[in-house]
């Protein structure tokens, strides 16, 4: 039996505790045929093998990005970009703004998406008065990074009906200034109230939206998505689309939001794994809380600069029970929970939904798992939960979350070492675009604990290189009881493979994010190779 591919002449970093480092690896049709020695890989070369010298290169799995959003993604790449950086002040912002209004028509709507305040020079949120010296002909809508939090211009704020007398709406605020009128900062669920006023996109909008975003995801190495958050049929039906049409471009586990879909869904019998290898249906999905960056994930004790611990996104025991709900009606379950308060009442609904229905291997999942104390810690690991912390979250927002939570209050967060120790099973997600796509740039963090000014946040949680990447393959696809057909690279799995351009082992652990990809194999074709690679 002859290969499709053989790549040969270098380091293969498989992520099996079988066999961890091997020489070379051969690929047929979708799956691997066989992992090893050179010499013994080159047994299944024949005339129409095409091989490929690695000179020395690293090959790994296909990356698993377990908690993301790959349609806010797609979508984000046509907004304007108020990341920070490249902007570096608020003017900045205004100014990308100014421009994009300039070609749209009045009245049309203006998304921006990505700034945070702690890296702007005035140190605070835009308001609508910034907004508006970029447009008063235009609604706008400015999207923080974290995406919990908007600033909304004058006409945005009225046509979503936002005035000095509209009440806080239940698990938003909406902030003001001394004068009782609204600043244009808007959280949670009053941030709804202005998104709800947008266009919604098509499903040919959302399906272009997804293969843009795959795009991206390939280019970084990411193979495998699991999307945080399907509440409309269009979204679903935009999936299902690309995936009948074979353009899907990678392969896609599906949230589904508990308050949207759950019933449906439950009425037809779908449930956790409806679907194949390339789309299928994940976790039934809750939100808890909100965000460190916004104030609003729901803590045990106050924030240091701010007067609350946070919200709730509904009433903690409504929402324990849509949870038990969840898992009776069949489902894995998990919420996006931040905030320790957050992670403690998740818990505690998992308790009671396996004290009502026993289910031995239920991987119920803690999206984000920021904040922990150490009873969290064991309560996790006697449950078999499994967290999915932002791996990236240290990198990008480590300055704002010790100025809302202080250094000691820090200590779990995010905390990869003490999960595997406790043989805690904790998958690593981007939550892009929130955070970068790059699988890469989350590898660098879990191993260093560094952020963007290289200031390290408690190095005894970093992890090794080899324990990374299994955090980021392996461990993905047991988030999604895929564990069997991917997640390594070993015979009879999926040949979903990722070549780095250089030698992992050889780069500086502070350099590991600007590794590039060379070549992203998806079911043993090659659907992307870096320009100019040879």
């Amino acid at each position: 039996m002859h290969a499709d591919i053989v790549l040969v002449n270098g380091t293969v970093l498989t992520a099996s505790s079988h066999t961890p480092v091997a020489e070379a690896i051969a690929l047929r049709g979708e799956w691997i045929l066989a992992v090893g020695a050179e010499r013994v890989v080159h047994y299944f070369v024949g005339p129409a093998t095409e091989v490929i010298d690695l000179h020395g290169r690293t090959v790994t799995p296909g990356f698993n990005d377990a908690h993301c959003h790959p349609i806010a993604l797609g979508m984000s790449l046509r907004e304007v970009d108020a990341r920070t950086p490249p902007n570096r002040s608020i003017e900045e912002i205004v100014q990308r703004i100014a421009q994009r209004a300039a070609s749209q028509e009045p009245g049309t709507w203006i998304v921006a998406r990505g700034y945070d305040q702690a890296h702007l020079a005035e140190g605070r949120h835009p308001t609508r008065d910034d907004l508006d010296r970029a447009t008063q002909r235009h609604p706008v809508l400015l999207i923080r990074a974290c995406g919990h939090i908007g600033v909304a211009n004058s006409l945005a704020l009225a046509l979503a009906g936002i005035g000095p007398e509209t009440p806080d709406p239940p698990g938003g605020t909406i902030d003001r200034g001394p004068d009782g009128q609204p600043t244009g900062v808007v959280r949670e669920a009053a941030l709804q109230l202005v998104r709800v006023r947008l266009p919604q996109p098509s499903v040919e909008d959302l399906a272009e939206a997804i293969r843009l975003a795959g795009e991206t995801f390939l280019s970084f190495g990411v193979t495998s998505v699991q999307e945080a958050g399907i509440r409309r049929a269009e979204e679903f039906l935009a999936y299902q689309s690309l995936a009948q049409r074979g353009t899907l471009p990678v392969r896609t586990s599906l949230m589904i939001l508990i308050n949207d879909l759950l019933e449906p869904c439950r009425e037809l019998g779908l449930r956790t794994g409806f679907g194949d290898a390339w789309l299928r249906i994940g976790p039934a999905k809750l939100f808890l809380d909100g965000s460190i960056g916004g104030r609003t994930a729901r803590m045990s004790q106050p924030y240091l600069d701010r007067d609350t611990l946070g919200l709730w996104m509904d009433e903690p025991d409504t929402m324990k029970r849509k949870i038990v709900e969840a898992h009776c009606a069949g489902f894995q379950c998990c919420a996006h929970a931040i905030g320790d308060a957050a992670i403690e009442l998740l818990l505690d609904a998992f308790e009671e939904a396996l004290r009502r229905q026993p289910r031995p291997d239920h991987r119920h999942r803690i999206e984000h798992c920021s904040i922990l104390r150490p009873d969290l810690v064991d309560r996790i690991a006697r449950l078999g939960a499994v967290p999915i912390p932002g791996t990236t979250f240290l990198y990008d927002f480590q300055e704002v979350y010790l100025s809302g939570l202080g250094h000691e209050r820090l200590r779990y967060a995010y905390a990869l070492r003490t999960f595997l120790d406790r043989g805690i099973v904790a998958a690593a997600s981007s939550d892009t675009p929130v955070c970068s796509p790059n699988a890469m740039l989350g590898i660098q963090t879990m191993v260093t604990r560094r952020n963007a000014a290289g200031n390290v946040l408690w190095p005894e949680e970093s992890i090794t290189l080899e324990e990374a990447i299994r955090v980021y393959t392996l461990n993905g696809a047991y988030a999604s009881f895929e564990e069997r057909i991917k997640g390594t690279l070993e015979p009879g799995k999926l040949a979903d493979v990722v070549v780095l351009e250089t030698d992992l082992r050889s780069v500086q652990p502070e350099e590991l994010g600007r590794v590039r990809v060379d070549y992203t194999i998806v079911g043993g074709r090659i659907v992307y190779a870096r320009p100019g690679v040879a």
